[in-house]
């Protein structure tokens, strides 16, 4: 249970906003009415991030954390200003996006992973860690998704709302782009 729980307050910290962001662009085009898409999505994103985190941690896979926190920035960035240019419909691309730039965030937590787990097997915590990660996921997109059913209750214009969160996505992943540029590009 400790590592369920570890995995859920990894994903509900405010200071982790990056993943929380993602989230958030990655949900931009979904509603209720959607569920088993949100679920293959949410799913899709924590199965290329716990694949990664495995690799990484076991140091199979070795990406040094300057670009691998580049590189989260830029799947925020990505992923909202995809789902803007298709005007926020849905798109079968969704859930391959998904994996891959799961694959990306899940480089990120190694390192940290690796050093929680390392007095027990690294695969008897590793499971629990990732349920744990996938319900915080969860919790985060139906908060989400009940904001925007509740706004469209009250008369918001979902798309005008997805526009405005697009608008603060992009403006946030930016200034992380911006801040993470490793030195190496220079």
């Amino acid at each position: 249970m400790f590592y369920v729980e570890l995995g859920l307050r990894h994903i509900l910290d405010i200071q982790g906003y990056d993943h929380m962001l993602f989230l958030i662009a990655l949900t931009l085009p979904l509603t209720f009415k959607e569920w088993k898409q949100v679920i293959w999505w949410v799913t899709a994103f924590t199965l290329g991030h716990s694949l990664t985190l495995g690799l990484a941690a076991t140091d199979i896979i070795v990406v040094e954390s300057n670009w691998v926190e580049f590189g989260i920035s830029l799947t925020i960035f990505l992923t909202a200003a995809f789902h803007l240019m298709r005007n926020f419909s849905l798109s079968k691309a969704g859930p391959y996006l998904s994996l891959v730039f799961g694959g990306v965030h899940g480089l990120g937590f190694g390192s940290y992973y690796s050093f929680i787990a390392q007095n027990d097997s690294f695969w008897w915590a590793w499971l629990p860690f990732n349920i744990g990660i996938e319900l915080g996921q969860i919790f985060i997109v139906v908060v989400l998704l009940f904001v925007y059913s509740i706004s469209q209750k009250i008369g918001v214009q979902l798309q005008m709302l997805r526009s405005l969160i697009t608008g603060v996505v992009l403006t946030l992943s930016t200034l992380m782009i911006l801040e993470r540029i490793p030195n190496e590009l220079f």
